[in-house]
């Protein structure tokens, strides 16, 4: 991690060191522990305000430090030689709520929940991931906002009691900031673009029905040279495909279709009938297949600009796309995302990034350890490291009562310490932390007394 951060430590040039701080902060996170209560607990060493003022700072560069860890989850995992080079490589793209309870953090908006059927304040998280063929990793996000002719679904009071601090809009959080009314489409091919650039490659990008678009789907088969394949689902609307020279909504293809007993074909796998049609999509060659599962009423479209893919092949595919749902709810389950109350923007986007990191590290973690699920893995991490914080304490505890009485006796320190440990290594490594306690203690003296 110390190598990782070394680039981005120029951003913080007083006080603690930048390194230190983010471990600390993501160690507390998988602890379980809140800002607030990691610092009132002892478990960071360093108070609130130096924490928020480093969240803060609009000149740290989150996006490159959470893609320089997926980076590293990838050479780790290629040098333990876990990486299967035959596997299909995927990014899935997907957007989920983050929901506030009050109306004063900067950015805030009206949005509609689709899980809820109704309209909440907060953000629209969109998420870029990586499969590698074993696990799902975040690679870039972005955090967008709704009703903008509205007034964002905010009265004028409220909007006025916005947080709003002067920043540079040049700065890494004016890029952040200008997302917010950018259209998820747009921001999601501009990080598909990143990561392609910083050497995160896959062969296909999964998304659902929101994000196939022409024009998403145009502009995700330019990068790299066409390097990049679509597979989705599609909204049965009124969109027109070009078949045999004809132009066709869905509708339409299916009744055309459905009745033919060569086209409509059996899948016991997904217990489902299936037919499938090589089309054009404003340009585009796409291979569409039209499904109906078993007991459903309606036809489900799958779209892929991959005409070789089989449908069980296809499904295979799409159902990778399900691992970013477990991530979202595991994240908001165990890695408190969502639940930063810092109304400074700033903040958002680094508690976000803390999140996605500490899941990158236990996903890494879990990858070779055989844990079945992340909630097992965060729990087994918790009470260790709980664990060790009470070890910590009991001994600080021994070390007082070990001062005291040789103090009590009149017997010298250093030389009894000696005689114990039978190495004088052991007892200068116990000398300097009597020292340390002396020092503390010293220290809540002078503070009680001011107080």
């Amino acid at each position: 991690m110390g190598q990782l951060l070394k680039p981005f430590s120029t951003s913080k040039k007083q006080g603690y060191p930048l390194i230190g701080m983010l471990v600390a902060m993501i160690l507390s996170r998988m602890g379980g522990f809140s800002v607030h209560s990691a610092q009132k607990t002892g478990y960071i060493g360093f108070d609130d305000n130096t924490v928020y003022r480093l969240m803060n700072n609009p000149l740290v560069d989150w996006r490159s430090v959470l893609m320089s860890f997926a980076r590293q989850f990838i050479r780790c995992v290629i040098r333990k030689g876990d990486l299967d080079s035959k596997s299909i490589k995927c990014f899935v793209l997907d957007d989920t709520d983050i929901e506030k309870s009050g109306r004063t953090f900067e950015g805030i908006s009206k949005i509609y929940s689709h899980k809820e059927h109704g309209f909440l304040f907060g953000f629209k998280l969109l998420l870029l991931c990586f499969w590698d063929g074993k696990s799902l990793i975040p690679c870039d996000f972005s955090f967008h906002r709704e009703n903008k002719k509205n007034g964002y679904g905010l009265d004028k009071n409220s909007q006025d009691r916005q947080f709003a601090g002067k920043r540079d809009v040049e700065s890494h959080f004016g890029e952040r900031h200008g997302e917010l009314d950018e259209d998820k489409l747009s921001v999601g091919v501009k990080m598909l673009k990143q990561c392609v650039k910083r050497a995160i490659t896959a062969s296909y990008v999964l998304m659902d029905s929101w994000f196939v678009t022409d024009g998403m789907i145009r502009e995700i088969r330019k990068i790299g040279k066409g390097m990049l394949h679509v597979v989705g689902m599609c909204k049965m609307d009124k969109r027109r495909f070009e078949v045999d020279g004809k132009e066709l909504n869905s509708k339409a293809i299916v009744r055309i279709n459905e009745s033919r007993s060569n086209k409509v074909h059996s899948c016991h796998k997904y217990k489902s009938r299936y037919f499938s049609v090589v089309a054009n999509y404003k340009g585009t060659p796409v291979k569409l297949f039209y499904v109906k599962y078993k007991n459903a009423t309606s036809w489900a479209l799958l779209l892929t600009t991959d005409t070789s893919l089989t449908f069980v092949k296809a499904m295979e595919l799409y159902q990778i796309r399900w691992g970013i749902e477990v991530l979202f709810k595991e994240c908001k389950q165990y890695l408190r995302l969502g639940k930063s109350q810092n109304t400074d923007f700033c903040g958002q986007v680094a508690d976000t990034t803390l999140v996605m990191i500490t899941y990158t590290i236990l996903s890494l973690y879990k990858r070779f350890q055989a844990y079945e699920t992340l909630g097992a893995l965060f729990r087994d991490t918790r009470e260790e490291m709980l664990e060790k914080t009470l070890c910590e304490r009991i001994e600080l505890v021994i070390l007082k009562i070990l001062r005291d009485l040789l103090e009590l006796l009149c017997i010298d320190i250093e030389r009894t310490l000696y005689k114990l440990t039978s190495s004088e290594k052991t007892s200068q490594e116990i000398l300097v932390l009597l020292n340390a306690v002396n020092h503390l203690d010293s220290c809540n003296v002078k503070s009680n007394k001011a107080s």
